[in-house]
């Protein structure tokens, strides 16, 4: 079994036997082909590979977006193939954050609106302990002058850090970000991969980050290698 954390290692998710087969006979495709993986709670890992990989497939069915063909993916120690579909909506809302590359803020809505969206369709009042989550996060990323501009007001960079913030506002038990500088030159990449890197050291957060790019991956604690749908081990 290849692992990234070892026994002693608190776990924000696992995978065991995970396979992710699409199509089927002479045309179908193994994307996943028996993956075990550990990602260590309170630490920033980078999964790597070329196109077609499998590695944002292995990314989807740890977040419970795309369901395997078979194994187990355990998050905050809830067995997602345990849940119905209800059930896991509810379980990504509650305990799962996304970054994505193409930002996915409304546009009707202001950036701070944005970034307590997750609480609103939770139906979590912005109680005192939920206002200082949003306080600290907000400063962390360096955003508070840009709360009241909507996404087409903000630079591309500003945009990511403002969906970085909704990602962490709830405390998610782990964020999941897929190549979140796919759309950003690199000066700004380089902003955005050390205010995820600082999510983790001051906030205490666990991000898996999905990357094909080297760069980005010098900012993680751990880099796991994906190949031809199976872990091909850290990265050296």
């Amino acid at each position: 079994m290849t692992t990234t954390a070892t026994q002693a290692t608190a776990l924000a998710a696992s995978a065991r036997g995970l396979t992710r087969v699409y199509g089927r006979g002479d045309t179908a495709v193994h994307a996943l082909r028996g993956v075990d993986l550990d990602l260590p709670a309170g630490q920033f890992t980078a999964i790597m590979g070329p196109s077609g990989s499998g590695k944002s497939t292995l990314m989807h069915c740890l977040a419970g977006l795309d369901t395997p063909t078979s194994g187990s993916v355990t998050v905050a120690g809830c067995a997602l193939q345990d849940l119905d579909d209800t059930a896991l909506t509810i379980f990504r809302r509650d305990h799962v954050g996304f970054v994505f590359q193409s930002f996915n803020l409304l546009p009707m809505l202001t950036a701070g609106q944005n970034i307590l969206l997750p609480l609103e369709l939770a139906g979590r009042r912005l109680d005192a302990e939920a206002r200082a989550r949003y306080d600290l996060v907000v400063d962390v990323l360096g955003i508070r002058d840009r709360l009241g501009h909507r996404p087409a007001e903000l630079s591309g960079g500003q945009q990511q850090r403002v969906a970085i913030a909704r990602a962490l506002v709830s405390r998610p038990a782990i964020v999941f970000a897929d190549e979140p500088t796919g759309n950003l030159d690199s000066e700004t990449s380089a902003e955005v991969l050390g205010f995820l890197r600082r999510s983790v050291r001051e906030l205490g957060q666990t991000v898996v980050m999905v990357t094909h790019e080297d760069g980005a991956a010098t900012y993680a604690d751990d880099v796991v290698v994906i190949a031809d749908g199976v872990v091909a081990g850290p990265a050296a």
